[in-house]
């Protein structure tokens, strides 16, 4: 890498040894390649964080970009988790492809919904919570990993984990401090001091601004959870797809939203009393160039409040579409509803 980013820049410019290379990975990506380009909004990500491991921002990044560049046998996946050298379009494909030639819209969405709804817990409770829902187990779920797990007393009873508020799925746990690795969803807490050898398995303080429900911790005894790389490529942008559709039936019941309506063609069909229809895509990327060079079938695209940042480039770049945040398409959608469906 060190011959490659020499190359980047002019003679006798930029670092010259792995080492001078290694100090950069420490600061800013935007001052790692030469300033003749052109700002990029990730110029501000830090790839390694104060520990030298890939950072959470780097690994959004990462499961951006990754193109199935690795093999199993690279000796690169040895410090990548093995999601950040799948392609989302990969595991996608190994767990919806007997839904889709099934021919079942109903039990795809259901199994798409539970996983997403679901992606840890309880072994028996899930079972029992999957067979109520009609869907079907099309994912692998696994132990909870090791770095997920709070060790408050000795042996297999003296151990919990919490799931994060926004996506459910277990949040890391690096000595006091607990933390969902996809940061957009800024669950960040601390372990409360509940006593050395306590037997009762501890509370969590919040640390992060936004406004979070209190969480209550869970036995490691029994839970599972999906792998990885299916919380990452299906869990994670499932949960702003579920938000819209739970705020649409919410605040505006007179509309009818179909989830997943042709499978995976698009992810919401919302229709209102009139009839007026809005094919929706919600999109959840660092960088709103991937959403750019694989544009959504959708007449519409959603992004989470939190990228609204991305909204003048995806507008620009994306002719022919409306580009929205969630409380705009809601806004949309009421208005129109409001003017009796009215142009």
């Amino acid at each position: 890498m060190t011959g490659v980013i020499m190359q980047a820049y002019p003679p006798g410019c930029g670092p010259s040894t792995p080492a001078e290379l290694v100090a950069l990975l420490r600061r800013p990506l935007g001052e790692l390649l030469p300033g003749t380009r052109k700002a990029s909004a990730l110029d501000a990500v830090v790839l390694l964080d104060p520990e030298d491991a890939l950072s959470d921002d780097a690994m959004e990044i990462v499961c951006d970009y990754t193109q199935a560049l690795f093999d199993s046998e690279d000796p690169a996946t040895a410090w990548l988790p093995r999601w950040a050298w799948q392609r989302a379009e990969q595991i996608e494909q190994e767990l919806f492809q007997t839904l889709i030639q099934a021919g079942d819209a109903a039990v795809y969405t259901a199994s798409r919904r539970f996983l997403i709804e679901h992606p840890a817990g309880d072994t028996r409770e899930l079972a029992e919570a999957r067979g109520r829902s009609g869907a079907r187990q099309v994912a692998r779920y696994i132990e909870i990993p090791p770095d997920r797990v709070f060790r408050f007393a000795p042996g297999a009873d003296g151990q919990c984990w919490w799931s994060c508020p926004v996506c459910k799925w277990p949040m890391q746990v690096r000595g006091r401090r607990v933390e969902c690795t996809y940061r957009p969803h800024t669950a960040r807490f601390l372990v409360g001091d509940t006593g050395v050898g306590s037997l009762t398995a501890p509370s969590l303080v919040k640390v992060s601004a936004t406004r979070l429900r209190l969480l209550e911790s869970h036995p490691v005894v029994s839970a599972v959870c999906v792998d990885p790389a299916v919380w990452r490529f299906v869990v994670v942008p499932g949960v702003p797809e579920l938000d819209l559709e739970r705020l649409l039936h919410s605040h505006i019941p007179e509309v009818g939203v179909a989830l997943y309506p042709i499978k995976d063609t698009f992810d919401l069909l919302v229709t209102a009393p009139d009839g007026r229809t809005w094919s929706v895509d919600v999109k959840d990327h660092a960088d709103p160039q991937r959403v750019i060079d694989d544009p959504p079938s959708a007449d519409h695209v959603v992004v989470p409040t939190y990228r609204k940042g991305q909204l003048h480039q995806l507008k620009r770049a994306l002719s022919g579409k409306s580009v929205w945040t969630i409380r705009q398409f809601l806004n949309e959608v009421s208005d129109h509803v409001a003017r009796g469906g009215s142009a």
